[in-house]
């Protein structure tokens, strides 16, 4: 009986309720953020819902069966088969998100789409001059990129959190304390980061480690790296990856 009402759905179907059954589940588990800015949550999870309604009803609406010739038993043995590898393959996808846990963008990633290339709306340079104590990684990257008097942001104080991404010109000395943008979801996430200068940091840091960063900014002693202004950093240190990663 469940074969023969199997046998007449195809692949989009199954693919539909795993995608709607992972949402739920990223919601359920409070990883979500990781995927879609907060302020579509509720959209997201309505619309996941009634995509599961409406596979569940698709399943159970009949659909007239095929006439009993050579030709239709083999259609339905070809359905059959092809149900039990979707539906095996929806269990192992699921069971995948359920055991793996999902995972924020990384450097890699930051890497691929360039820190600081994309359009942050955030404080701008003008905002720079007055009072920056609240000042993160977005607003002090659009500060940077958008300002035309660096030199009025120089010994401007400043404690950042993020990942370590490493500045593609002078790896050695100089990173980025990165964050993720996000407008949307994760897929349109615009890496934005804050050069720090600590030479040979490789030593001391890895790639993707999440510190928090005390310093001053002022112009760059390294020779290599394009980036006219960096953090000189007092103390640099390894913090937990905080349950929100991204910034919006």
């Amino acid at each position: 009986m469940l074969f023969d009402n199997l046998r007449q759905r195809w692949i989009g179907v199954v693919l539909t309720l795993v995608a709607c059954v992972a949402t739920v589940w990223l919601w359920l588990n409070g990883d979500l953020g990781l995927y879609v800015h907060p302020r579509y949550f509720a959209f997201t999870v309505i619309a996941a819902a009634c995509g599961i309604v409406l596979v569940v009803a698709s399943f159970v609406v009949r659909v007239p069966a095929d006439d009993a010739t050579d030709g239709g038993r083999a259609r339905r043995a070809w359905r059959r088969g092809l149900s039990v590898a979707v539906v095996v393959a929806s269990v192992f996808g699921i069971g995948a998100l359920i055991v793996l846990p999902p995972a924020t963008l990384t450097s890699a990633t930051a890497d691929q789409r360039s820190v600081n290339s994309g359009t942050v709306v955030g404080s701008g340079a003008q905002q720079a001059a007055g009072d920056t104590a609240d000042y993160g990684v977005k607003e002090w990257a659009t500060a940077l990129r958008q300002s035309t008097d660096l030199q009025g942001i120089a010994g401007k104080p400043a404690t950042l959190t993020g990942f370590i991404s490493a500045d593609p010109d002078d790896p050695d000395n100089v990173f980025f304390i990165t964050r993720f943008f996000v407008t949307c979801c994760a897929a349109d996430a615009q890496p934005v980061g804050v050069p720090v200068y600590q030479p040979d940091w490789k030593s001391s840091l890895t790639l993707d480690d999440w510190v928090e960063v005390t310093g001053a900014f002022d112009l760059n002693p390294s020779v290599k790296s394009r980036q006219p202004m960096v953090i000189l950093p007092q103390q640099v240190s390894p913090v937990d990856e905080p349950s929100d990663p991204y910034v919006y």
